[in-house]
């Protein structure tokens, strides 16, 4: 007859073995799936699943976690690759087949990154063209958040930092500025080229602004001036004659975008 000792040392020698063999198997899959990133540089789900036997993608990120990995910020996120492989660049990206890397995570943990580091802010067409992906949506969704700022300049949302989104604005102005300044000083420039680049410019002005560089233009021009420069802005000729008044008179408050007064006026409440 066995003694129980005996039963019980068979019993943890069983358990031992195939916890041993479990381990085995799991460090033999972990293996196999760096030796093929080493190899491929980047792979999908399905082909994590397929060298290491399982079905499972919670065995799967549980491997790569092991491993240390990043997910790539296009193609949703579908694709991985191993922290060691890449190399990034000097804005944190890498590519590879097509493929996107970002070390700051996902695309909406690198775009708000790149928006805070960026002394003007970005435009949308900017970051597409750094990043290599179609932003908008994800651009959307930081705003709504609240994660970014936007102000609209000409015909487009320029989006900002909400912590420096002041001093990112004024410095982007500032820039629009001195290139259309720089247009103008160069030879050879048509006068409808000149025009295009004055609308432009005055696209990035608020009111109070345009009337008042387009009264300092019809100052320079001289007579005609106020119909000149009315048809170069598209506004009405009384907006320019307005704004180069207020130049002569010198009686300018800064604090304010409309004249006192101007603007829709109050509803006034009736009687019920």
């Amino acid at each position: 007859m066995a003694s129980p000792y005996g039963t019980i040392m068979n019993i943890w020698n069983l358990h031992s073995l195939l916890y041993h063999e479990a381990m085995m198997k799991r460090e033999s899959g972990t293996q196999n799936l760096a030796e093929v990133f080493q190899s491929e540089q980047v792979l999908d789900m399905d082909t994590a699943k397929e060298i290491i036997g399982t079905a499972s993608r919670m065995t799967v990120f549980r491997k790569l976690k092991e491993l240390g990995y990043y997910s790539s910020y296009s193609h949703h996120g579908k694709y991985y690759t191993l922290c060691t492989i890449p190399r990034f660049d000097r804005n944190g990206l890498w590519s590879y087949g097509g493929v996107h890397f970002s070390r700051h995570g996902s695309l909406m943990e690198t775009i708000p990154v790149f928006v805070k580091r960026s002394e003007i802010g970005y435009f949308a067409s900017e970051l597409e063209e750094l990043l290599k992906v179609f932003v908008h949506n994800a651009l959307g969704n930081l705003y709504t958040s609240g994660h970014l700022l936007r102000e609209q300049v000409g015909n487009q949302y320029l989006y900002l930092s909400p912590i420096l989104a002041e001093s990112q604005l004024y410095a982007r102005k500032k820039l629009l500025a001195e290139g259309i300044a720089k247009s103008f000083s160069k030879a050879q420039l048509t006068q409808d080229e000149i025009d295009e680049h004055a609308k432009f410019f005055l696209s990035v002005l608020n009111e109070k602004q345009r009337r008042l560089y387009l009264g300092l233009e019809s100052l320079i021009l001289g007579h005609g001036g106020d119909v000149r420069m009315a048809g170069i802005a598209g506004v009405n000729v009384k907006t320019v004659s307005r704004g180069r008044k207020e130049l002569l008179s010198k009686e300018i408050n800064p604090d304010r975008i409309r004249r006192e007064g101007a603007g829709r006026p109050p509803l006034k409440k009736t009687k019920s």
